[in-house]
């Protein structure tokens, strides 16, 4: 095989952009300013591409920070301008035979290219990508300029989805967890690419197992005139070439593999990619074209249980034959300034997901069609991908348009952005949208909506085997309440609630559940208190924040401060406590429901709302905040999610008479499980022992707890000498008072570090037990870089050791400061010393 040649190749323009607004088609009267000039002022600021509009205005100085109280209000004009992007392209001229093109991979909304000030495209889809042929355009200095126009009407969360009329995230127009920040600008890469003749439109990549051979269909799109011939291989992750075969321009091959490593789910094992080289030559041999394409080998289903009510979908996992319990998250985009997320943040909360053994993302319909370095990422940590089409519910009617235009419309878009997915091993779930209703409320079907029906069929052409669902939940009931429980219907995929339930109920809820897929729901609580410090006013830190103007812009629907405060008692003063007591609670309530799924044979899988925020809210529903820090949720939530794991079901946190039933999962022969009610003092009121043989139920331990709050101590040793333990905080009194004021203990913190790490351990010398200690990040929320624990959030016993272990991810070692946070230890913080 002869070398490749320059024939093709590819130039990234993400350098020397600048940008400037104007007031209607006021830019018509200005058109010589779509010639960028060096050195040209007159209101243009530098653009970052990819990026937003808004982000640039910010970094410019242009808009005061929309992340700061409600100053987001202040930049609400912005989207209603037409904005325009220049630079100067500086180009060899192409050779004879030789084609070049624009490749723009995200422009939102809707907009014009011109080159040398000559119109050359029209484009309208934040989703869709835009390809220009500009062959005999090049050679020498350009000006290239990209129009954005303002940003198209759409519905806010509380309105009516009939009248959204465009395929836009609708989150950037007001929601729950988002002011109105309506995204505009080059949000995707922009390439300059430069082929022979004959162009590779399309690589569709297919591999498919049949017991120990694996096969890959590989189909071939080209454009362009002239014969020529494709050259396959296929590599291992090592670069060990495992396959070749030769194929038409516009054709098929078939390559074989004899026993292929297996793309593996997140804790599974490996989830190994293989890389597909395709290089298209024309008759002389000489290289046209060349993509280069990740795909793994896995055979991922989705099944009825047996048993399972007549009517329901297939939501039970099935991986190589296995059904599998689906352990989630919700997901939502990284920044509400898609364009311009940091790529590492976007890496710190996958690896956080992965972590947490993860191996389902629901990217959620209000939000973004992802894109690939996320689903990149997620081929690489073996989380599967549930995918939503950006169609979302509406607090007033919830049923999508059916208008013939925009049924046309989507489909469009669609067998755009289906095509450039589908060929990543962790696309597990195509999905008409989130939360899609007919008028009386019950969750569509593709037959009660002509886009549903429209876009199902556009999934099945184009990427036939994936799982498809018309909305989330698909019913027949919409929500999980107490009252829908207990009336009778039948719970196939639900939604909700997202509220803490209260220290009576919540458990009950999830203890009485029965869905076949918990597929959104959460409960709230407050941020991360350096969060707070970043984004509210100063003169606004303090209590009480319900009904406060500011902390309503930053979270009113998830503000549950009364409940919060009823639950302690009515003793909270200040807002590190409310800040800690919002999060216990949070971490509590969402542990439990995840558990309480976890013991019914039936559950397919939970996926809690939510793990990343989109804004840096002061309450919100997620388990990491805006900045990258996880609350104790993110904590409890992994704990549930191990695969050795030990719980109870439990009447409520608050008992007059406490009757747990233990269950334990474990690895290896038989287990110790054990059971213990300790009260604050670290005394044992009760306690139970048991050696059992299969993992599930284990028995009961059974106590009058007496007043005030104490700890259910549980744990599980198998034969590999691992010893996992789960504690919860319950009280026998009217709340958690008490846990305001524990007598102080003592502490000690021994730190080792390394070059990225820390180990550290601590040690309970003295006093009560030290309930829901935290490590905090102390460093300022914006300052760079991330802290990932192995284990956080948890409750220290009298005369107990505990080894924890930190990874520091971008942080400069003189910078990393952490804050032990407990109701009961002295303030504390450990720094790196040289």
């Amino acid at each position: 095989m002869s070398s490749v040649s320059s024939a093709s190749s590819l130039r990234v323009l993400n350098k020397g952009w600048e940008l400037r607004g104007f007031l209607g088609d006021d830019w018509q009267l200005h058109r010589a300013q779509l010639h960028a000039r060096e050195g040209a002022t007159g209101g243009w600021v530098p653009a970052r591409v990819p990026g937003s509009v808004l982000a640039d205005l910010l970094a410019a100085g242009e808009v005061p920070s929309p992340y700061v109280g409600r100053q987001s209000m202040l930049s609400e004009w912005v989207p209603q301008r037409t904005w325009v992007y220049r630079t100067r392209l500086v180009t060899p001229e192409p050779g004879p035979g030789r084609r070049a093109f624009l490749e723009f991979d995200g422009i939102d909304y809707a907009a014009a290219v011109y080159l040398d000030g000559e119109r050359i495209a029209r484009h309208e889809g934040t989703y869709v990508p835009l390809v220009v042929e500009v062959t005999g355009r090049l050679g020498g200095e350009h000006a290239l300029a990209v129009v954005i126009e303002p940003a198209p009407v759409s519905e806010p969360q509380v309105g009516y989805t009939e009248k959204v009329k465009v395929h836009k995230g609708r989150m950037g127009y007001g929601w729950d967890f988002c002011p109105r920040l309506v995204h505009q600008g080059l949000w995707g890469e922009v390439r300059l690419r430069t082929t022979g003749a004959l162009r590779l439109a399309d690589v569709w990549a297919r591999p498919t197992l049949h017991g120990s051979t694996g096969k890959v269909a590989v189909h071939l799109t080209t454009d362009g005139d002239g014969q020529g011939s494709a050259e396959l291989t296929l590599r291992t992750a090592e670069g060990e070439v495992v396959a070749t075969a030769t194929a038409p321009p516009s054709g098929t091959a078939e390559l074989t593999v004899d026993h292929p490593r297996r793309w593996h789910l997140n804790g599974d094992g490996d989830p190994h990619l293989y890389t597909l080289t395709t290089v298209l030559r024309d008759t002389t041999g000489e290289v046209s074209d060349r993509r280069e394409t990740r795909i793994g080998f896995r055979d991922v289903r989705f099944t009825r249980d047996p048993g399972a009510p007549e009517g329901s979908l297939p939501y039970r996992l099935t991986v190589d034959g296995r059904p599998v319990t689906i352990k989630g998250w919700n997901w939502v985009p990284a920044d509400a300034l898609y364009g311009a997320i940091d790529q590492g943040k976007l890496r710190h909360l996958l690896t956080l997901a992965r972590d947490a053994g993860v191996t389902m993302l629901r990217v959620w319909g209000g939000g973004l069609i992802e894109t690939e370095a996320f689903y990149d990422l997620c081929d690489e940590y073996g989380i599967l991908v549930w995918q939503e089409f950006a169609q979302s519910s509406s607090g007033m009617r919830s049923l999508p348009s059916d208008d013939p235009a925009f049924v046309a419309r989507m489909v469009a878009e669609a067998e755009r952005i289906v095509p450039v997915r589908r060929n990543h091993p962790s696309l597990a779930i195509w999905c008409g949208g989130n939360e899609l209703q007919r008028a009386d409320g019950v969750p569509l079907t593709d037959d009660g909506s002509p886009v549903l029906a429209a876009l199902h069929e556009v999934v099945a052409r184009l990427d036939p085997g994936r799982h498809w669902l018309p909305t989330s939940p698909t019913g027949p009931v919409f929500g999980n309440t107490l009252q829908s429980v207990r009336s009778g219907p039948e719970h196939h995929d639900v939604h909700g609630p997202w509220e803490h339930q209260g220290l009576d109920d919540h458990y009950r809820l999830y203890d009485e559940g029965r869905a076949l897929l918990l597929s959104e729901f959460g409960v709230e609580g407050m941020s991360n208190l350096r969060a707070i410090e970043s984004v509210v006013p100063a003169p606004e830190r303090r209590l009480p924040t319900y009904r406060n103007p500011v902390w309503d812009h930053l979270g009113r629907w998830w503000n549950n401060e009364p409940l919060v405060r009823a639950a302690f008692g009515g003793a909270i003063e200040d807002l590190r406590a409310m800040s800690r007591a919002s999060q216990f609670l949070q971490a509590d309530g969402l542990r439990y429901a995840i558990e309480a799924n976890r013991r019914r044979p039936a559950s397919c899988g939970v996926l809690p709302w939510q793990l990343n925020e989109s804004f840096p809210n002061g309450w919100c529903t997620s388990s990491v905040d805006y900045f990258g820090e996880p609350k104790a949720a993110y904590h409890y939530v992994r704990r549930a999610y191990r695969r050795e794991h030990v719980c109870a079901a439990l009447p409520a946190p608050r008992v007059d008479e406490l009757r747990a039933t233990v269950w334990a999962w474990w690895e290896g022969g038989p287990a110790e499980v054990e059971a213990r009610v300790l009260g604050l003092d670290g005394g044992v009121r009760a306690e139970r022992r048991w050696t059992a043989t299969v993992p599930g139920e284990i028995g009961v331990i059974a106590c009058a707890p007496g007043a005030g709050s104490f700890l259910l101590d549980l744990s599980v040793r198998g034969d590999t000498g691992r010893t996992i333990t789960n504690r919860y905080v319950l009280t026998g009194g009217p709340g958690f008072a008490d846990l305001l004021t524990l007598p102080e203990a003592s502490v000690t913190a021994e730190l080792e570090t390394g070059e990225d790490a820390w180990t550290l351990r601590l040690r309970h010398e003295s006093g009560p037990v030290v309930p829901f200690l935290r490590l905090l990040d102390d460093r300022p929320a914006h300052a760079p870089g991330w802290v990932r624990w192995d284990d956080n959030a948890f409750d220290l016993l009298p005369g107990e050791e505990r080894v924890l272990r930190a990874t520091w991810d971008g942080v400069p070692p003189q910078d990393r400061r952490i804050r032990l946070d407990a109701w009961n230890l002295p303030p504390t913080t450990l720094i790196e010393k040289g």
